[in-house]
């Protein structure tokens, strides 16, 4: 008798347990931070995390999407309404719902979307919005692709969400009881920087980037008819692995293996990195990314097996023309079409010829305005040199200043235009430097006089 009292007992607690769990949803926020058709990746990344959510039965209604969406349209998109992730993949575009186009993706939208600031939202855009509406049994996942700085993600036009401001929002969710458990997938160069030394490790919110706070993440997959990079490495490896896993077997952390090893090919090498809670790594992928009584095992309707890299070494000016880094795409494309272009008219090609001599003319300028810059702002050197500067790589201090140098900085050169031209964005890891060791006045003065001497500020 009293062993069948204790099996029933164990029999009710497994009942409850599975109603605790169960009791819980699953809230997924996807971004695409890029505009533009050169920047094409971005968009097909998140139509494509998109469906694979959908796929394996999260909730449409839990699901938001942000993306300016204006690839699949674009007039240089030779499939109109077309959007792949790679080479002779299916297309991704129809039943891409965005909850967010256009001028609504930005960095204050975001952060009222992931922290359910429902009023917030509508005061930032004039209607009501989905949001992660999520409660103390819940499970979020975060996906987010695009270009990026030293301590800085970057949304259309180069509108910055910055590392505190993120990091900030994760611990107001936490404080207000928000989330059971939290996973973010970031993808954009320097994406280490967005949490290193910055998110708690006793939050249960667990992160891994494509990259470490001082290295570029790579692209992949180039199309011959589009004249674009469908993807990039890290973005490719997580949801083709997914696509393909038995959710309810395979751990995070054997998807950040997957992901290391697809990011370390070609000689192009990223290291992808984890953040914050570690021990989460162990856990299932159908915690975050299924909802699990509705998922079945094997349904891959996205999966095409494709190899990221794209042949034998092929570069220009020491960029891999293969597996470019995601900064480096505007250059990349231009070059990579240049090569191509035998069926182009001259004019075509000469255009493109003048767009590749304009890109390197900005990174040879953005470069030499920063060692300037620098000099400038080091007029009282309170112990430090220029080299320290110039090849320092420390985290944010002094975010306030941080901020507004960039936002000084566009508007006095617009000329280096960072929204187009990511690359530029390299130089910003000075910026973070000076900011921590100078006073803010002595770095603004030295933008205000350099960014004068400099013709190809004021060349638009």
């Amino acid at each position: 008798m009293a062993l069948r009292h204790g099996v029933l007992y164990l029999v009710l607690l497994a009942v409850v347990l599975v109603v605790r769990v169960e009791s819980g949803k699953n809230w997924v926020l996807i971004v695409a931070g890029a505009k533009d058709y050169n920047n094409y990746f971005s968009q097909a990344d998140s139509c494509h995390a998109y469906h694979t959510m959908l796929n394996n039965s999260i909730p449409p209604e839990n699901i938001i999407h942000m993306s300016y969406d204006d690839v699949a349209h674009d007039p240089q998109n030779p499939f109109q309404g077309n959007l792949i992730n790679v080479p002779g993949g299916p297309n991704l575009y129809p039943g891409c719902k965005m909850d967010y186009r256009k001028e609504e993706v930005t960095p204050e939208v975001f952060l009222k979307v992931l922290t359910g600031d429902k009023e917030g939202v509508k005061k930032l855009i004039g209607r009501d919005g989905k949001v992660v509406d999520s409660g103390p049994d819940d499970h979020v996942f975060v996906t987010m692709v695009d270009h990026g700085g030293p301590g800085v993600f970057c949304f259309p036009g180069f509108v910055e969400l910055h590392n505190t401001d993120l990091n900030n929002a994760l611990k107001q969710m936490h404080r207000e009881n928000r989330y059971k458990e939290m996973v973010l997938y970031v993808e954009s160069c320097y994406s280490g920087s967005m949490f290193e030394g910055i998110l708690p490790k006793n939050i249960n919110i667990y992160s891994t980037t494509c990259s470490n706070a001082h290295e570029s993440g790579y692209m992949c997959c180039w199309d011959k008819t589009r004249e674009v990079y469908l993807g990039t490495q890290y973005g490719n490896a997580w949801m083709y692995d997914t696509d393909k896993a038995n959710l309810h077997k395979e751990t995070l952390y054997q998807q950040y293996e997957v992901v290391k090893k697809a990011c370390n090919v070609s000689g192009t090498v990223s290291h992808p990195m984890q953040y914050g809670n570690l021990s989460m790594n162990k856990e299932v992928l159908a915690q975050y990314q299924s909802k699990a009584e509705g998922y079945q095992p094997g349904v891959c309707l996205n999966t095409l097996e494709a190899d990221n890299t794209l042949g034998p070494e092929f570069t220009f000016a020491g960029i891999d023309l293969n597996n470019p880094a995601i900064d480096m795409v505007q250059i990349a494309t231009t070059a990579r079409r240049l090569i191509e272009s035998r069926d182009l008219s001259g004019e075509k090609q000469e255009k493109l010829k003048a767009d590749l001599r304009h890109m390197m003319l900005v990174k040879e300028k953005a470069e030499s305005l920063t060692k300037d810059l620098v000099k400038a702002a080091l007029s009282s050197p309170r112990g430090l040199t220029e080299t320290d500067i110039l090849t320092g790589k420390e985290q944010v201090s002094n975010s306030e200043c941080y901020k507004t140098a960039l936002g000084l900085f566009s508007a006095r050169c617009p000329g280096i235009n960072m929204g187009k031209y990511p690359f530029a964005r390299r130089n910003l890891q000075a910026f973070i430097n000076l900011c921590n060791h100078q006073p803010q006045t002595d770095v603004m003065n030295a933008i205000m006089e350099v960014t004068e001497k400099y013709g190809i500020c004021r060349a638009l």
